[in-house]
């Protein structure tokens, strides 16, 4: 056995150690998604949305920020098909960093009804897409456990990059 060589164990065990990082964000008061640590690039109070008449309730804002137009997405107006009325109050939200379909670093923005909260992920966490609800399924790239919990890793360039008709054909 060579210097170089590693034991499978070893591997493990170092694979394991990892901190792979998630921000928790809560979309309503009984649910929480995750991004990775990386993907969140700001938390911002958004005090004036654009309507863009015609969309879907979840997709249908978006603002002007830092000279940027930011599409905005509500997850949990998506999985419920509930409409939340639009309203004039500040709304805290979660500034995502994605690659689009060109190959670029985008940006887009999730509804938040709390504040973030950055976990420790390891992947002896990692659970199985199936695990999740129906609903979670087909928005998350992962799913990972922390305690009695079961997180859904949101697929941003999924949710960003498609129209507003391939986002409810997910139901």
């Amino acid at each position: 056995m060579s210097d170089t060589d590693v034991l499978p164990e070893a591997v493990n065990e170092q694979s394991n150690s990892q901190d792979l990082g998630a921000w928790i964000l809560p979309i309503s008061a009984q649910t929480n998604v995750a991004v990775g640590k990386y993907e969140l690039k700001y938390i911002e109070y958004i005090n004036h949305c654009v309507s863009l008449p015609g969309l879907p309730a979840f997709c249908e804002q978006g603002f002007i920020w830092r000279n940027r137009f930011i599409p905005v997405l509500d997850i949990h107006s998506l999985v419920t098909r509930r409409r939340i009325p639009t309203t004039d109050k500040e709304q805290l939200a979660a500034i995502v960093a994605y690659e689009n379909t060109q190959g670029k670093v985008s940006m887009g923005a999730i509804l938040l009804r709390g504040v973030p909260k950055l976990s420790s992920v390891k992947p002896a966490q990692s659970a199985p897409l199936v695990s999740l609800a129906p609903e979670f399924q087909l928005l998350s790239q992962a799913a990972f456990k922390d305690g009695d919990n079961l997180y859904p890793v949101l697929d941003l360039p999924g949710l960003f990059n498609r129209t507003p008709v391939d986002l409810l054909s997910v139901h």
